[in-house]
């Protein structure tokens, strides 16, 4: 491509990508953006310099990785940038197949392998003083010998992987809302992945909150922050609507204090919960990759993956804590207008919400405040329109295709 530095970015089809691929390629640095589909959201923005379609890594995990391969040959790729935990995990298992500093973003197979596993992160965070939830380990699906543990519902039952291999491929695993002892009997009954280790958890109610971080080896680089204003759905899940912090604390030396004893490299979201009651930030999971939300680090002046880059070519990074705009908000638009139909057309209970939430008619309001101080908007772009155009369409396309 003519230059000395090119970097691919997986996942096009994610948020995030097209963060990445905004980020580097308003730096100058030639991005090609790899998906599975042809024309994807990261694709489509004015900064991605060429797109290169692959098989699918969690249908297909050889050949996603052989033709990675064959994109660096081809391309001149210089480094990936990975962006779900499918690609982040393949890659990094398969680092021997790829030239050594192509890889130089991803973290080692033992460090992502441990922080991706809530089982064993959990057991990790009690050994270091992190507080978690109250948690009752199931190791092998044996709910019968742990059951008199459960003591008070509802609680939330984690499977320890969100990504399992089965059948030669890669098969996702969900969260679990249950209210009752019958419940959690008929479902660890049900559903297979719980054979594997999981954990039965107290659910915390209060604010989400996340420190985000870019690590050397070990070394914490740059750190961010931020709290969940809204999120889909609505009870707990992605984040739709939310705001840069300073950086909390203790939260956030709980955080460092993972990532460096598992000497992390690249960059990772460390999520909590803060209690409402006690107001003990507790550990929800960590995400060894980017996230979801990575545009507002950007528009708060935090550019993390261009920091990610300077580290991968070699170059110190030393950003000073809170050295971001506190008070900025990101906002993922269709996905707080899915907040929003969930909340109008389900009860409260069906979404597994108490009595203190907002009303119908306040979150209605709220949402049409399309235009505040501060607020940024992550995938609309006056400069770079062509992504929202992409994502409008395919939100269409799933409404009516779910109406039929």
């Amino acid at each position: 491509m003519g230059s000395k530095s090119c970097v691919l970015v997986t996942d096009g089809q994610e948020r995030a990508a097209l963060a990445v691929t905004r980020s580097l390629g308003q730096a100058g640095i030639p991005v090609v953006v790899g998906a599975e589909i042809p024309k994807s959201l990261a694709g489509a923005s004015k900064y991605c310099h060429q797109t290169w379609q692959y098989p699918s890594p969690l249908e297909d995990p050889s050949r996603f990785v052989s033709s990675l391969v064959d994109a660096v040959g081809r391309l001149g790729i210089t480094a990936i940038m990975p962006v779900t935990d499918s690609t982040t995990q393949l890659l990094a298992a398969r680092r021997d197949q790829f030239p050594a500093a192509v890889l130089n973003a991803i973290p080692p197979l033992e460090s992502y392998e441990l922080v991706s596993d809530k089982y064993r992160l959990m057991k990790v965070a009690q050994e270091l003083g992190v507080p978690i939830p109250a948690s009752v380990f199931v190791p092998d699906g044996d709910l019968a010998s742990v059951i008199d543990q459960v003591t008070s519902y509802p609680v939330v039952v984690k499977p320890g992987r969100s990504l399992l291999m089965a059948d030669g491929g890669w098969g996702k695993t969900s969260v679990h809302f249950v209210s009752c002892v019958e419940e959690l009997v008929d479902l660890y009954r049900r559903v297979p992945y719980l054979k594997n280790p999981s954990l039965i958890q107290q659910r915390v109610e209060g604010e989400g909150q996340g420190v985000f971080g870019l690590f050397d080896h070990g070394r914490p680089c740059a750190l961010f922050a931020h709290r969940r204003i809204r999120e889909k759905p609505p009870a707990g899940g992605v984040s739709v609507l939310r705001e840069s912090i300073e950086l909390p604390e203790p939260m956030t030396d709980y955080a460092v204090k993972l990532l460096e004893h598992v000497k992390w490299h690249g960059v990772a979201m460390v999520e909590f919960k803060v209690d409402k009651t006690s107001k003990i930030p507790r550990l929800m999971e960590i995400n060894g990759r980017f996230w979801g939300s990575l545009q507002l680090a950007i528009d708060a002046g935090l550019n993390i993956p261009y920091l990610l880059h300077q580290v991968t070519s070699g170059l110190p990074v030393a950003v000073p804590n809170n050295a971001y705009h506190i008070g900025t908000r990101s906002r993922w638009l269709l996905g707080d207008l899915d907040h929003l139909l969930l909340r109008l057309t389900r009860s409260n209970a069906a979404l597994h919400l108490g009595p203190e939430v907002p009303s119908r008619w306040r979150c209605f309001a709220d949402f049409l405040r399309l235009f505040q101080r501060n607020l940024h908007y992550e995938v609309e772009s006056l400069s770079d329109p062509r992504p929202a155009l992409v994502e409008y369409r395919a939100w269409i396309s799933q409404l009516v295709g779910g109406a039929r």
